[in-house]
């Protein structure tokens, strides 16, 4: 098991990551590149602060909430984080800059997944 408050640690990490991913991507697109994914980089980083948004209940002890909340991140990054990105890359590689661009974007998603599995799972020492 983990402590809540390193739990609580790896989710900003997952935050900072995805949000700098998103970052990295716009950044591309602004100098002529191609977008790293699929996701526009505009709403991709907003959405990594709306997880981080998601995470602050636990700090106020409002455990139940927090738990709702990564149920329901669980949806949406399971679903748009992951699947999307598998079945794109499956029909359309080239929607990515590069397979690592992929891989990454896939790679975040699944460790946010994993924490956000284990806050929902109650799998933490509080």
């Amino acid at each position: 098991m983990i402590s809540l408050q390193n739990l609580l640690k790896l989710q900003w990490g997952y935050v900072f990551s995805g949000f700098a991913y998103n970052l990295v991507s716009f950044l591309v697109v602004r100098s002529g590149g191609q977008q790293l994914s699929t996701t526009a980089p505009l709403l991709g980083g907003p959405v990594m602060l709306i997880y981080g948004a998601f995470i602050l209940p636990a700090y106020f002890n409002r455990l139940q909430l927090y738990r709702f909340f990564m149920f329901c991140a669980i949806l949406v990054f399971g679903w748009g984080g992951i699947l999307v990105h598998i079945i794109n890359y499956a029909r359309d590689p080239s929607l990515y800059a590069s397979f690592y661009a992929w891989a990454l974007a896939v790679g975040i998603n699944v460790f946010g997944l994993g924490l956000s599995s284990l806050a929902l799972l109650r799998k933490y020492t509080h």
